[in-house]
């Protein structure tokens, strides 16, 4: 399947799945288990794969948004069959989160796949950054959830270090998105507990 196709149906498959299945973990899971579909970290990801997919940047970007429009239509469609409701005004927030979220992930995934090399490093350090920094700040800083926290952390050092094939210099990109991670995780938790 061409890149032109793949990326299209891969962001409605994986937006929809990814979406119905945070909207059942939610549901069903707990402790540290319920931080995976509770999770921006693990929201994010679907659309960097997708982007990965992806035949050019631009489409990446686009693949990127529409996966993350799909989450939700999935999340929400999950849980309208499972009777929890949901307000107007917090779908607009997730839906504005989507539209900025979705096109920087799936780019970043995008320069993850194709990027030359020290590029393709910042891809993946996207991803591995929003795991670091949910992980210390909202699991550890704010709600206190020390397994997930620690867990987390792990996950983005481990995304990092793979990516660049065990060399410690496939880290440095996480000076540069942790901190631009924990600035998203502390807008996000000063505008839901704002608004919501």
């Amino acid at each position: 399947m061409s890149g032109r196709l793949s990326a299209p149906l891969a962001a409605v498959a994986l937006g929809l799945t990814f979406g119905a299945l945070g909207a059942f973990g939610q549901a069903q899971l707990d402790r540290t288990l319920e931080a995976f579909p509770n999770s921006i970290s693990t929201w994010l990801l679907a659309p960097f794969l997708v982007g990965a997919v992806a035949a050019g940047r631009g489409q990446a970007a686009v693949a990127g948004a529409v996966t993350c429009a799909f989450q939700l239509a999935g999340y929400y469609a999950v849980n309208v069959l499972q009777d929890i409701g949901t307000t107007a005004s917090l779908v607009v927030f997730w839906t504005a989160c989507a539209v900025v979220g979705g096109p920087v992930f799936g780019a970043a995934g995008r320069l993850w796949r194709v990027g030359e090399p020290g590029r393709r490093e910042l891809g993946v350090a996207v991803l591995a950054g929003v795991f670091v920094a949910e992980g210390a700040y909202a699991f550890l800083l704010q709600e206190r959830r020390y397994v997930a926290g620690v867990l987390w952390i792990a996950i983005g050092a481990t995304l990092a270090l793979v990516a660049g094939r065990g060399r410690l210099d496939g880290l440095r990109w996480l000076g540069l998105t942790v901190p631009l991670g924990i600035a998203g995780e502390v807008a996000l938790t000063s505008v839901l507990s704002r608004v919501f």
